[in-house]
């Protein structure tokens, strides 16, 4: 019956891995899973930790980082509000170096510009995210 619990160890770290999406319970429920298996064949208590230990260790640091990689990887390229840099927008009132609003992409933004001030209407580029704020330079 020891099986079951692993069984339930395991669902419970999947239900997890929904909520965070990093493949860690993922990993360590494979452990669990494995645990119930030689649960299953008739392995005692200590063979079954330490079948849980070896085999979600052996997930974490060996299979864990290839998927990280191929899947649902966030890490390459450009994201979220990071993919606003090469995008053009408009100066909404006058950008300085301490502050402004620009339209980007139809959301307004809190702009700043590392040029001289940019006036009301002129059409910008994003070159940076910092914080909630974009840089930006006047669009050739």
């Amino acid at each position: 019956m020891a099986w079951g619990i692993w069984a339930i160890i395991s669902a419970v770290l999947l239900i997890l891995e929904l909520l965070t999406v990093d493949f860690t319970f993922t990993m360590v429920a494979g452990g669990a899973l494995a645990a119930g298996g030689v649960s299953a064949i008739g392995g005692n208590l200590v063979v079954q930790v330490v079948t849980f230990a070896i085999v979600s260790s052996l997930l974490l640091f060996l299979v864990r980082p290839w998927a990280r990689q191929h899947i649902n990887n966030s890490s390459k390229g450009e994201s979220n509000v990071y993919a606003l840099a090469g995008q053009e927008g408009i100066a909404l009132m006058r950008i300085d170096e301490n502050s402004g609003q620009a339209k980007i992409g139809g959301d307004i933004w809190s702009a700043k510009t590392v040029e001289s001030p940019i006036a009301a209407e002129e059409k910008v580029v994003v070159t940076a995210v910092e914080g909630a704020q974009v840089v930006v330079v006047r669009a050739q």
